[in-house]
């Protein structure tokens, strides 16, 4: 083998055997970096990568014996396959790197001289940035144009190793790529196979350490992490790819093929945290970075009423003025809506109006302080099956005509049927025009919010685009994805995202977090799977969506308890959203619901003003445990979520079963301390909680009940607000800009928003004065400022 050490800097982090004590050869090379060491193993011709602790001992070895894999077609279009055992030579080098993620290091390892005899080369890059809790890596195949590939893995395990000792709470997160069939996350122990879509993380129940395995890049690829566990504790295979098609991403052909000359994987995050949870959280934050994501919307945290999950098809107008006149006479005064007295109501598809009646009802709503909502399906053709393609849709401003079959997707020749519809190529101008008319239609008559259901038909495979520069599902996506969210923009309006995929996510203001959810507590269940594996994707979108709230429905919904109404609702206000469904029209007569039961149920349930505060802050609870399923399977809930601000701790406990749920939890585990608080309350009981240690808790069947531990200090947002702020200025500039000036040497700068949530981080290297730029900001700011000291404070400010 031949290394090229001349490249290698004499400043480079390569450590002596006794700094990490490991079985290294003389030709391995030996990368150390803040928490991070990588090392490419000459012997194995793979690599392995530990996580260090502060004294840069070794913690964890991570990942081990990665063989980094890519499938390409050469020039002759012959099928390859190759691995970094494939190559000859490797050679290696580093860089500086200043990008999204901040200032750091980029170390590339460059394999060449394939065994197969063509003429390209594979890089593994190591990025390592300071002050972030991960790396991150990417692959890619260099060659000539004609190149194509659909599948790059930059961690690629065949050899077993063991991550954790073996343990019945050890678990490995299935994350969805999409929220429909009735799909679950999966909290799986670690024994078997499993594929998480874009994310995953391994992790030890009991001391809450995990690895987090991830893309960041939503661009072009579908990626995946497969893993076959054994023993609880022990990985056999781990492959982190871009290049995932499967029945689960609703494709039915292969990944679509990236063209040369440089093909690059998603970059892939690397992280090992002390709390998988917290891991979870900066992996969304993270892809923030990349894609910021979108916060359009200033009316307040959606609270209101949606047509579909009661009167579905059979909704009037003369019943929504009625339920309109309801909310705004009753549920309102008593408590109903959010902080700035906003109400939404949402009508579905369906809904039984004409035009005239939408413009009459929506002027009715605009009199109560309330926003009507409308419904669309932009990548969906309903024409039936087998419909005559030769049928003109429209025609462009060239003149050109479209078929039916100009605009519909491909698999293998034959036009892509999924969900009841044909799928529309969203690169094609019918299918932009299309939505864009429709947006501009339902602006005109004042509609804010639109339902957008059905979005995953614009993300499946197909042979080919309108666009001949596209050849992945996700690019496409892309491209019809950002220009209806530049129509929407142009308007003002909110976009709620039905069914759809989880990534790229940075198009809608709310998303579902799981399939069509009614209101028994097999549905409520249901919601909190969603929840106990994705609540962080509340970072990946303005609000979390738990579908419509049904209390009293119909058929089998008709007869749900109040401890199920209960349950249901305080789903949604641990997910982000109140929209309830029921039917509270006195004078319908479609046969759907019971209105009058309807409107004694809100009584009690929809006024709990202490709940809609909680449910007002739009935020999605975490799980307590992780590793405790409600009934012992992988896919099931977890019973028990948590989430604190600078005043209160929340604490829900769900009962799924049809006997009470009775116990306690340490406030070890809910992060709080006996001398934290002064009183806990619990919220639909309002009854006083005497905590000694541990929380004690007792819920009766198929119901919840929500604990709040008052503070007694301040947390969070309030002491980033209450920290000194006598040395540094922050200076709005406009145009979204802020000059920073400080008498001493700063280290970094992070820009959170009002809830906490990091927007953005910028190394320094100690700098006493510089210019932020935060296009995707727009409101107060918390800007906090590390100085090179280790001292560290916040200033407030605001962005615009």
């Amino acid at each position: 083998m031949k290394i090229d050490w001349i490249r290698i800097s004499k400043k480079m982090f390569i450590l002596s055997l006794w700094t990490v004590p490991m079985a290294v050869q003389a030709d391995d090379i030996v990368v150390t970096d803040g928490m991070w060491k990588v090392t490419y193993m000459e012997g194995e011709k793979a690599f392995r990568i530990n996580a260090l602790n502060e004294e840069g001992a070794a913690r964890k070895c991570v990942v081990n014996h990665s063989a980094s894999a890519a499938r390409y077609d050469n020039t002759e279009g012959e099928a390859r396959e190759v691995t970094t055992a494939s190559f000859a030579e490797v050679s290696y080098d580093e860089a500086a790197v200043d990008d999204e993620f901040g200032t750091g290091k980029c170390y590339t390892f460059t394999f060449s001289l394939p065994e197969n005899g063509d003429g390209v080369t594979m890089k593994q890059r190591f990025y390592i940035y300071s002050g972030q809790d991960y790396m991150l890596t990417d692959l890619s195949l260099e060659g000539d144009a004609a190149i194509r590939s659909n599948y790059l893995a930059p961690i690629s395990v065949g050899t077993a190793y063991t991550l954790y000792m073996s343990n019945d709470g050890n678990r490995m997160l299935k994350v969805p790529f999409d929220n429909d069939g009735f799909g679950r996350y999966g909290k799986y122990k670690m024994s078997g196979e499993v594929t998480s879509y874009e994310v995953s993380v391994l992790y030890e129940g009991s001391s809450r350490e995990g690895l987090v395995l991830g893309s960041v890049d939503h661009n072009l690829w579908k990626s995946a992490i497969t893993a076959n566990l054994s023993n609880n504790g022990a990985v056999n295979e781990l492959h982190v790819y871009s290049g995932a098609s499967t029945s689960e991403t609703r494709d039915v052909i292969p990944h679509g093929k990236v063209n040369g000359p440089v093909i690059t994987s998603a970059r892939m995050l690397i992280g090992y945290f002390d709390d998988w949870r917290t891991g979870m959280e900066t992996f969304a934050d993270a892809n923030n970075l990349v894609a910021p994501r979108t916060e359009s919307w200033t009316l307040g945290t959606p609270f209101g009423w949606q047509s579909w999950g009661v009167l579905a098809e059979k909704n009037s107008y003369a019943t929504d003025v009625e339920i309109s006149d309801y909310y705004h006479e009753v549920l309102v005064p008593g408590g109903f809506c959010n902080n700035q007295g906003n109400i939404v109501f949402s009508l579905d598809a369906g809904d039984g109006m004409s035009n005239t009646e939408h413009l009459n009802f929506i002027n009715h709503c605009k009199e109560k302080n309330q926003v009507v909502g409308c419904y669309s399906t932009p990548f969906s053709m309903w024409s039936g099956e087998n419909p005559n393609w030769d049928d003109i849709l429209g025609q462009a401003a060239d003149g050109t005509k479209w078929t039916r079959w100009d605009v519909v997707l491909k698999a293998d020749g034959k036009p892509i049927w999924y969900d009841g519809a044909y799928c529309m190529d969203p690169t094609h101008p019918y299918t932009k025009s299309a939505m864009a008319n429709f947006l501009r239609t339902q602006a005109t008559y004042g509609f804010k919010y639109v339902k957008m259901d059905f979005v995953n038909c614009g993300i499946v495979q197909a042979d080919s685009y309108y666009n001949p520069e596209v050849t992945t599902a996700v690019a496409a996506y892309n491209e019809g994805m950002d220009y209806i969210r530049r129509q929407m923009d142009k308007y003002a309006m909110f976009a709620a995202f039905s069914i759809a995929p989880l990534f790229p996510y940075q198009y809608a203001n709310s998303r579902r977090v799981a399939c069509d959810t009614w209101g028994s507590i097999g549905h409520s269940e249901y919601c909190m799977n969603a929840i106990s594996g994705g609540w962080w994707t509340d970072r990946l979108f303005q609000y979390n969506d738990p579908d419509h709230l049904v209390l009293i429905g119909t058929g089998d919904q008709l007869n749900n308890t109040i401890g199920e109404n209960r349950a249901r609702f305080t789903t949604g206000a641990v997910t982000g959203m109140l929209l309830v469904a029921d039917n509270f029209s006195l004078n319908d007569r479609s046969g759907r619901g019971w209105a009058e039961r309807s409107r004694e149920v809100a009584q009690t349930v929809m006024m709990n003003k202490d709940i809609n505060e909680m449910a007002d802050m739009g935020r999605s609870f975490k799980p307590v445990y992780g590793y405790k399923e409600y009934n012992g399977n992988y896919d099931g809930a977890e019973n028990f979520f948590m989430f604190d601000n600078d005043k209160y701790l929340y604490v829900a406990a769900f009962n799924y079963q049809e006997n009470e749920l009775s116990g306690s939890i340490p406030l070890e585990l809910l992060d709080i301390s006996s001398d934290a608080f002064s009183e806990v309350r619990e919220l639909w009981t309002n009854e006083l909680v005497k905590v000694d240690g541990s929380l004690p808790y007792s819920v009766p069947e198929k119901d919840v009940r929500v604990y709040r531990f008052k503070k007694t200090g301040g947390s969070g947002v309030k002491d980033m607000e209450n920290e000194a702020m006598a040395r540094t200025k922050v200076v709005p500039l406009g145009g979204k800009r802020l000059m920073v000036y400080s008498g001493k040497d700063m280290n970094r700068i992070e820009v959170y928003d009002m809830q906490g949530r990091l927007n953005g981080t910028r190394d320094l290297s100690g700098r006493t004065q510089v210019e932020l730029d935060l296009p995707h900001f727009n409101g107060m700011a918390l800007v906090r400022i590390h100085y090179a000291d280790g001292t560290k404070e916040v200033c407030k400010t605001l962005v615009y």
